[in-house]
């Protein structure tokens, strides 16, 4: 891992978020860049400085942040990290794209306010819009975390046969925090494309196969929907990390399921780390 991105609107989870950030940082000698999206004209960059000063109010604005960005760099000095702050303007998706391309970020770490009711189903949060579009790594997290361990960690799946390479990638990337227990979680939802218990559970000893090294327990849970399963189970063996692949996608089951890992980023309070490696390369 070289580049860790954190986005920060400088609200407190963003502030837990960047704390981890720091911690990733320093553990794997990485660079972290701290990116701000404010209220910018599109092309403030392409402007002249004689067009920048006659909106006074966007200026004020830069140096606002820029100080709210200090702090960040003086504990980077601090503590030896690797530290870019970035600001743009523009609209915050299409940034946070471009600044993932431009820095070859290898994971991305954000904080979530989460949503729910009408605002969830039809404008979604921008870590539900980050997780749609992204193809790294997304650690989402919404509470302080008193310590950057995961020894009990849930990894729930369909466990179907494309789920095995970013299950292997998750692997490699976890040994880093040498988690005491990994949970092979599967949902039974009862539903009309729910597989046969049988087949599920055969299905995960090969998944349970993988994880040489580990103590590997594997679970088969029932409950109204996949991502109040998650939830309700995590809760039970007071899990300090939920992981869900979200390396395979499908636009259509998401138009009539919705996105199990969007619904369980608003409602999780534990952190959630969504798989998508696209080009990234995990080293053994």
């Amino acid at each position: 891992m070289k580049n860790i991105l954190v986005p920060t609107d400088f609200s407190a989870c963003a502030g837990y978020a960047i704390d981890l950030g720091f911690a990733f940082a320093e553990f794997f000698d990485a660079t972290l860049h701290l990116f701000a999206c404010i209220d910018l004209p599109d092309d403030w960059n392409e402007l002249s400085d004689e067009e920048k000063n006659k909106l006074p109010d966007k200026k004020q604005l830069i140096e606002n942040v820029n100080v709210l960005l200090k702090e960040w760099k003086e504990r980077a000095d601090r503590e030896g990290i690797k530290l870019q702050t970035i600001i743009s303007g523009g609209k915050f998706l299409k940034e946070l794209q471009n600044q993932v391309t431009e820095n070859k970020t290898d994971f991305v770490v954000m904080g979530s306010h989460g949503v729910s009711g009408k605002q969830e189903y039809f404008i979604g949060s921008n870590t539900q819009k980050a997780i749609r579009k992204l193809h790294v790594p997304v650690f989402v997290i919404k509470n302080p975390l008193k310590e950057y361990s995961f020894k009990n960690i849930v990894f729930a799946s369909n466990f179907d046969e494309k789920e095995k390479e970013p299950f292997q990638k998750f692997l490699k990337f976890i040994k880093w925090f040498t988690p005491e227990t990994i949970h092979l979680l599967s949902i039974n939802t009862s539903g009309w494309f729910a597989q046969p218990s049988l087949l599920m559970k055969e299905a995960m000893k090969d998944f349970k196969e993988l994880c040489e090294g580990y103590n590997c327990k594997t679970h088969f849970y029932r409950d109204l929907s996949v991502d109040v399963g998650i939830r309700h189970f995590s809760e039970e063996v007071n899990a300090d990390l939920i992981v869900v692949s979200n390396q395979n996608r499908s636009p259509l089951k998401r138009i009539f399921a919705g996105s199990n890992i969007e619904a369980l980023v608003n409602h999780s309070e534990a952190p959630v780390l969504s798989l998508d490696f696209g080009d990234v390369q995990v080293e053994l």
